[in-house]
């Protein structure tokens, strides 16, 4: 993430640098206010990191989701994709939906409606999860 922004010309603070040393850790959803919290005490301001997290969803490196009501981030690879949420562990898992976007794209078109965007989410339980509540 780093080389890329710097790639684009982005310029690299030690806050900056430290948001997003701290995001390639995460391995679930990526709770902006934790994110805060855990930062402050390396002198790493609110503000620097949601600019963070808005400029690397702008780059594609983060895509935006929602659970339990509120929002927060998950890595991702290039391109448009949808998510399996964890409700209970966070864990994020990229799906391939190219079915249900034909789908979209074919109600959208018998409609006569233009999709800009749209985001595909399911939230539940993992296997793991679920195996813990039985």
């Amino acid at each position: 993430m780093l080389r890329r922004l710097a790639d684009s010309g982005e310029r690299m603070t030690e806050p900056r640098e430290i948001v997003v040393r701290a995001l390639s850790a995460e391995t679930g959803v990526i709770n902006p206010e934790a994110l805060s919290y855990d930062l402050h005490p390396r002198g790493v301001g609110r503000a620097t990191v949601y600019r963070t997290l808005d400029l690397l969803e702008r780059y594609g490196m983060l895509t935006r989701v929602h659970v339990e009501g509120c929002h927060g981030y998950t890595l991702c690879d290039e391109g448009h994709h949808h998510h399996l949420l964890c409700s209970a562990c966070g864990r994020v898992v990229p799906v391939d939906a190219t079915g249900v976007e034909a789908e979209i794209l074919r109600l959208a078109e018998q409609l006569k409606f233009r999709v800009d965007t749209h985001t595909l989410e399911f939230a539940g339980l993992c296997q793991a999860c679920q195996k813990k509540t039985r």
